[in-house]
């Protein structure tokens, strides 16, 4: 069992000696392309020269003041000919640009595991045979030259999806690229996207990368910095709720001003905009506390992140379902997933059909939004309980230092959730829908839930048990995974 003073991180700013320090002997050396941007200030005087509507930062900012909404698509192929024919088609066909659409650019799995001689093979490949062999596209490898590149293609800004063990590197690339968009979240790094990179690892990391990121806006280049939680597709709203909250504190020590608050859904839209009000007004509130001021939180949704339709309709009504649910809880920069989602990598016509159906919601809605009801209210309350009781529980661990009391709370079974490969999670937790299609804990494991919040999902699960006549058990948590990607 750790103790506190065993643990190595902690929740402080790096010094900019520390973090220039760390940038030239473990970063930039991690591949060649890394010589191309060894000096800093010269990066950001590019990145300065871009114009404010290719800054992911100032448009989501503006977007929230002026209640209107932003579409995040999803891309990612193996050669920068593809790249920039998929974000020419989707631009020059849907309307998509800085006013109402941002990308959020995927790296290959090869260069997300710091494989990037696996990645450089799959590369050469790809453009000898004209064919995407990799499922993203390998910043590292192409470096900085081909990252602006691309950003001189859109009109739209630019985001990478820097979620992984350790995405430093390229999250410098693609900053130095002139793109305005990066991630920052440890703890979702482990459930989702590592077996055995332990939590203290994966802070630093994801320090490293807030700490750049403020390095930009600092000297006039704002930088929005995704703090979300998107997780295996199985996770309580609680858990994703907590997740975000408590990023937010790492992420504000570091110095960043924009945070892109960004939850999966469950599918239930009054449960989904109740967690979306709640991780707001928590993440302000506990930053706030902590002295941290002057940072701007906009609201953000993933897609459904659990296994999807391989039918193409049955697709496309996942897409309008998400959005839906964006559209009537205010959310203002929602990502896109493509029809393609359960059996290949998206294409242009996919990722720009999302983005049809998305505008076409927009119009059809107008200035509908989600009226407030005794649910919402109750839904609200019982998540704010649950969260700001794992907020406490954790910081006391770390004597208020949130970066030590993750890591104690993961070690404990306090910080837990179901199917997951991080052999730190104890997955003492089953996570089960209500009758409603909310999701409830049947089994909590051990986390410090109040008991009110305890008996109101026994109720809820109970009501569902009456309804379809069978107890709830393991079958039904089965079921409850699948039933979205059945036909």
């Amino acid at each position: 069992m750790h103790n506190i003073q065993s643990i190595k991180v902690s929740n402080k700013r790096l010094t900019e000696e520390e973090f220039l320090k760390i940038r030239k002997e473990e970063v930039l050396p991690m591949w060649e392309t890394g010589k191309e941007i060894e000096n800093l200030d010269q990066c950001v005087e590019y990145a300065k020269q871009m114009p404010e509507s290719k800054n992911m930062a100032l448009q989501l900012v503006k977007a929230k003041e002026e209640k209107r909404f932003i579409a995040i698509s999803h891309f990612g192929r193996a050669t920068v000919d593809f790249m920039t024919e998929g974000i020419e088609y989707t631009e020059g066909n849907t309307g998509a640009d800085a006013g109402n659409h941002n990308w959020f650019i995927e790296g290959d799995t090869y260069t997300r595991k710091c494989k990037y001689t696996e990645a450089a093979k799959g590369l050469e490949r790809s453009k000898k045979d004209g064919v995407s062999y990799l499922n993203g596209w390998p910043v590292v490898c192409y470096g900085v030259k081909e990252a602006r590149r691309l950003n001189e293609t859109a009109k739209s800004p630019l985001s990478y999806n820097g979620s992984d063990e350790d995405a430093r590197l390229a999250t410098e690339i693609i900053l130095a690229g002139g793109w305005t968009g990066t991630s920052a979240h440890a703890l979702e790094n482990g459930i989702a996207h590592t077996k055995d990179v332990p939590l203290e690892n994966l802070i630093r990391y994801t320090q490293y990368k807030a700490r750049l990121a403020a390095y930009y806006t600092e000297r006039g280049v704002p930088i929005n910095v995704q703090n979300g939680c998107p997780g295996t597709g199985y996770d309580s709203n609680g858990y994703t709720s907590f997740a975000v909250v408590s990023e937010s504190l790492l992420d504000a020590e570091q110095g960043v001003k924009y945070e892109h608050l960004v939850l999966p859904p469950s599918l239930n839209m009054i449960q989904d905009i109740a967690a979306m009000r709640v991780t707001e007004r928590l993440a302000a509130e506990y930053c706030h506390k902590a002295g941290y001021k002057d940072i701007h939180f906009i609201c953000g949704a993933y897609p459904y992140i659990g296994p999807w339709p391989q039918d193409s309709h049955a697709a496309g009504a996942m897409i309008c379902q998400n959005a839906i649910s964006c559209i009537l809880g205010n959310i203002t920069g929602f990502l896109l997933k493509s029809i393609e989602e359960a059996w290949g990598l998206p294409t242009k016509e996919g990722v720009a059909t999302s983005l049809h159906y998305v505008f076409q919601l927009l119009r059809v809605m107008g200035t509908q939004r989600m009226p407030e009801s005794k649910e919402l209210e109750i839904e609200e309350k019982m998540l704010e309980l649950e969260v700001r009781s794992l907020m406490e529980r954790v910081l006391d661990l770390g004597d208020g230092d949130i970066a030590k009391g993750l890591c104690m709370g993961v070690e404990m079974g306090l910080v837990d959730t179901m199917v997951t490969p991080w052999k730190y999670n104890k997955g003492n937790v089953l996570n089960i829908r209500d009758a409603e299609g909310c999701t409830r804990y049947l089994e909590k494991g051990n986390l410090p839930l109040p008991e009110e919040v305890v008996e109101f999902h026994r109720q809820k699960i109970a009501e569902r048990e009456k309804r379809e006549k069978r107890k709830a058990d393991i079958k039904m948590v089965i079921d409850d995974m699948t039933f979205v990607s059945r036909a």
